[in-house]
């Protein structure tokens, strides 16, 4: 059903995650369309929609049983499927991506982590180890993993791009602030931060 499903809808169903997993550490049993639609400041008739595309049913006057919507949301998301990756470039945003604890709850575990500086090789993030980029094609064989997330400087980012490529990558989350090209079997999903600031300021008329 993921398939099927908007990029916006995605989005939006990731926040009622959150929502869904902090009412479920506080006990609390059931969340109204109107509680969402406040909290994330949207309206209460798209999140009944969103509800109603993944097959769940609330109780008229009550609201969704968290325990089931958080479910319903964790398979139709694929969260309880554990998709390993790597991160290329153990720069301030590789660095702070592998400390993000929180993705191991939506099914992202970094495996380590990959640069070119000397200084960095054999350190660790945590419990992550980063490691030559010279080495990930040997990695990449060892393990099988097949996501890079990709936080390297603009300047050398399709250089390293090529290299992941070589490496036997198939998927890559870019964050470098650049249009990458690979060929078509490759999929690249362009993350735009200053887009998405850019989008943040126009919608609450930010000046």
């Amino acid at each position: 059903m993921k398939n099927s499903l908007s990029q916006r809808t995605i989005n939006r169903l990731t926040q009622y995650y959150t929502i869904l997993r902090d009412y479920s550490k506080k006990n609390i049993d059931y969340i109204t369309s109107s509680t969402i639609s406040t909290l994330l400041f949207i309206d209460e008739t798209q999140v009944r929609k969103d509800v109603k595309l993944i097959n769940c049913k609330g109780k008229c006057k009550v609201g969704y049983l968290v325990s089931e919507l958080k479910e319903k949301i964790e398979d139709v998301l694929d969260y309880k499927i554990v998709k390993k990756a790597f991160v290329i470039g153990a720069g301030n945003l590789g660095v702070a991506l592998s400390k993000y604890s929180k993705f191991s709850q939506f099914g992202l575990e970094i495996a380590a982590l990959f640069d070119t500086d000397k200084a960095k090789i054999g350190t660790y993030i945590d419990d992550k180890e980063i490691f030559d980029l010279a080495m990930l094609k040997e990695k990449v064989k060892d393990t099988g993993i097949n996501i890079a997330i990709l936080t390297t400087p603009n300047k050398v980012a399709q250089q390293v791009c090529d290299e992941i490529t070589c490496a036997g990558i198939k998927y890559i989350w870019n964050f470098a602030p650049t249009i990458l090209r690979a060929q078509s079997d490759i999929k690249i999903w362009n993350e735009n931060l200053i887009g998405s600031f850019i989008q943040f300021c126009a919608i609450e008329n930010i000046k």
